[in-house]
């Protein structure tokens, strides 16, 4: 048998340490970037069932606007419809003039979760950055159920949706 000394043996001991340390950190990291990606996962959640919700909303009163289409006596109607239709046939939602309003002040809010900041009032825009949850922020005016943001940072103005925010006091 190989016999070591007590040098030998501390620097065996230290090796040991060290691999062990090393194997509770490498299992740490991975668990904090596991909890990283349930948090995305979450976050994506939430926005999906927020956006659920809205269409939900939206979908309240279509079935009032629905019956009326149903009782079309037969499918000669469709092209009819079908040349009435705008040539610009887009999904974005465009804000009604009487849905946008403009406040004379500032209001103060504080965004209840992180929000991403669209360009325009809708999910369909282009998404020019994100505000962290707990964020000041101030609304120059309101479409729908967005609130127009404006930085005093320079930041690019934009739009959040109105249930990421509430309003100060």
């Amino acid at each position: 048998m190989l016999a070591i000394g007590k040098k030998e043996a501390i620097f065996l001991g230290g090796i040991a340490v060290a691999v062990v340390f090393l194997a509770w950190m490498a299992l740490w990291m991975l668990k904090a970037t596991d909890t990283l990606a349930l948090q995305q996962q979450e976050e994506k959640i939430r926005d999906m069932e927020d956006r659920l919700a809205r269409l939900e909303k939206q979908l309240e009163g279509s079935p009032k606007q629905i019956a009326p289409s149903e009782a079309e006596p037969d499918e000669a109607a469709r092209p009819d419809r079908a040349a009435r239709r705008p040539a610009n046939d887009s999904r974005r939602e465009e804000p009604r003039p009487a849905d946008r309003n403009q406040s004379p002040q500032p209001r103060f809010y504080q965004t209840v979760r992180s929000t991403t900041v669209f360009e325009g009032p809708t999910a369909s825009s282009q998404k020019v950055g994100s505000i962290p949850d707990g964020t000041k922020v101030r609304v120059v005016g309101s479409t729908g159920d967005w609130l127009e943001v404006r930085s005093k940072q320079g930041r690019p103005p934009g739009f959040i949706r109105q249930d990421d925010a509430v309003l100060m006091k």
